[in-house]
């Protein structure tokens, strides 16, 4: 089964679950994209597992077009409709965008499902001579000031769904150390990284994790056992010192970003 495969069934039916509770992107990451590109025309991003449109709706104040694609119909579904963009049910390795039509293509939080040589000729492929690829994901969740909530958190990820995470998942803990686009593929390449914060309530916090791939995985294998979530709240609001679900916490996210420009024309 390829990687494409993978995504596509893994994330199917949690479509809902990211429309609501994913955490927004800040302004600060397509700032520090934008920058890099330096683009003379902002005419068509297009965003590769757009899932339910959260980058490319950002995308659309910026860009005159937008092209979103996702493999799954699902997820498009719940997308977030605009004048200026168009979604289409495809792949990663194949976006059905022109050749070098595209001035910024994006992938958030999905680089590393990707088949990444087949993705990086297709960027090649599509990218204008002056376009710009930006990919970036987010770890793990840090709770300020709550170090407690922090362990109690870990020991989720770790202790209880470690073994139902993707082999994939290891990428994102290493900032996509080693997905870096060779010389072969682009010939500038860089990195940087922003925060994200939310303040949200412990129940939205709650309803975030039920999102995450591992955890939906282990629930499809163990629909006898207690759901782990609802112990971690009972457990979360006592490391926090709180006694109401709907009490706000600050939670924040590092986003790191692979950015890369000048693409290699592909071989005729």
């Amino acid at each position: 089964m390829g990687s494409s495969s993978t995504f596509h069934q893994l994330f199917q039916a949690q479509s809902s679950l990211y429309s609501l509770f994913r955490p927004d992107y800040p302004s600060s990451l397509y700032q520090t994209v934008l920058r890099f590109a330096d683009l003379q025309e902002r005419q068509l991003a297009l965003d590769v597992a757009t899932g339910t449109g959260q980058v490319a709706t950002e995308l659309a104040k910026w860009f005159e077009r937008v092209l979103a694609i996702d493999p799954s119909a699902e997820q498009l579904k719940e997308a977030v409709q605009m004048p200026n963009i168009e979604y289409r049910e495809a792949a990663a390795e194949a976006t059905t965008a022109a050749d070098h039509s595209v001035d910024l293509l994006t992938v958030g939080q999905a680089l590393h499902w990707f088949d990444l040589p087949a993705f990086y000729r297709e960027a090649r492929r599509v990218l204008q001579p002056g376009g710009t690829l930006a990919a970036w994901g987010y770890g793990n969740n840090l709770f300020p000031g709550y170090p407690k909530a922090q362990a109690l958190t870990e020991h989720l990820y770790e202790g209880i769904l470690g073994p139902y995470w993707s082999d994939r998942r290891k990428l994102v803990e290493q900032h996509y150390a080693g997905c870096e686009p060779g010389p072969e593929h682009f010939a500038v390449v860089e990195r940087a990284e922003v925060p994200m914060a939310k303040t949200m309530s412990v129940a939205a916090y709650v309803g975030y994790l039920s999102s995450w791939s591992a955890y939906n995985t282990y629930r499809q294998k163990h629909p006898d056992r207690p759901d782990p979530l609802v112990q971690y709240k009972v457990d979360l609001l006592g490391a926090c010192g709180m006694t109401e679900d709907q009490q706000q916490l600050e939670v924040v996210w590092p986003i790191f970003i692979l950015m890369a420009k000048q693409p290699a024309a592909l071989d005729s």
